[in-house]
């Protein structure tokens, strides 16, 4: 009887462990260490478009004329940066794609940065859309608000689109369904969510009155976007660690074998 008790116990265990290994784990679309130069990259490419760059080329004074041009240098700059950083992405995840399917690319970066460009553009009309309906002015300073629109697509659209293309269902489990899968989603999920909400949340000090130059409009909602931004680059990658190691655990069956040698050993 006890013989029988041990077999049966470890035909279950054999059998969890063969089930541990057939689970799915959803690979990365790049490495760990990438993905933290991607974040140190993120976090200066933010910095220097909104801070650096825009101090060298405007003057010292702190009116709100200058707000126009620097936020042009700003969009300009970041373009630049997020354009860059995008392609690699793009070219590490098709090129991880193809690997894991045995087949060669079908897609080309050249194809891929349009696709980029077009949805960039959706994003900021979807931005600027949203910016009237939280009580933006239609036709008052609406290069403003155009601008901020286009700052927040650089920041969450126009970087995920090097990701996830045209793939509708995609975006809509990342960012409606907030149920992001590789640790590459987990970091667009962060920071993107982040900026939305760090632009809103700096809306809040502008009818305060307070006079200060950095209350004119969007001013404070870029400062938020931009301080958010950075918060969720750092969160991204602190997710993208615990799924890694959930993904590790679940691949080796660590957790299922614990669980049952103990049940074993109750027995």
């Amino acid at each position: 009887m006890q013989r029988t008790t041990r077999q049966q116990a470890a035909k279950d265990l054999a059998a969890l462990r063969s089930a541990a290994r057939a689970t799915t784990v959803v690979p990365p679309s790049y490495p760990m260490l990438r993905m933290t130069l991607f974040a140190l990259v993120n976090l200066t490419a933010a910095y220097t478009t909104l801070i650096t760059i825009p101090a060298m080329v405007s003057s010292e004074s702190t009116s709100t004329s200058n707000t126009l041009p620097s936020l042009s240098w700003t969009i300009i700059t970041l373009f630049a940066f997020q354009t860059t950083a995008g392609l690699v992405q793009s070219h590490l995840h098709l090129s991880s794609q193809a690997a894991a399917k045995g087949k060669r690319r079908s897609q080309s970066l050249f194809s891929v940065l349009n696709t980029s460009i077009v949805i960039g553009a959706v994003g900021t009309a979807i931005c600027h859309m949203f910016a009237v309906l939280f009580g933006a002015g239609f036709v008052h300073q609406a290069m403003e608000t155009s601008q901020l629109a286009c700052y927040l697509s650089l920041l969450t659209f126009y970087p995920a689109s090097f990701i996830l293309g045209t793939d509708f269902n995609g975006w809509l489990r990342i960012f409606v369904h907030n149920s992001p899968q590789t640790y590459t989603e987990a970091a667009l999920y962060s920071q993107g969510m982040m900026a939305i909400f760090g632009a809103w949340l700096g809306s809040i000090v502008i009818p305060l009155d307070w006079d200060r130059p950095w209350q004119a409009w969007p001013v404070p909602c870029v400062l938020g976007a931009f301080l958010f931004y950075s918060i969720g680059a750092v969160v991204g990658l602190v997710v993208s660690i615990v799924m890694r190691q959930r993904a590790l655990r679940i691949e080796f069956g660590i957790d299922g074998d614990d669980k049952k040698t103990e049940k074993i050993k109750d027995n």
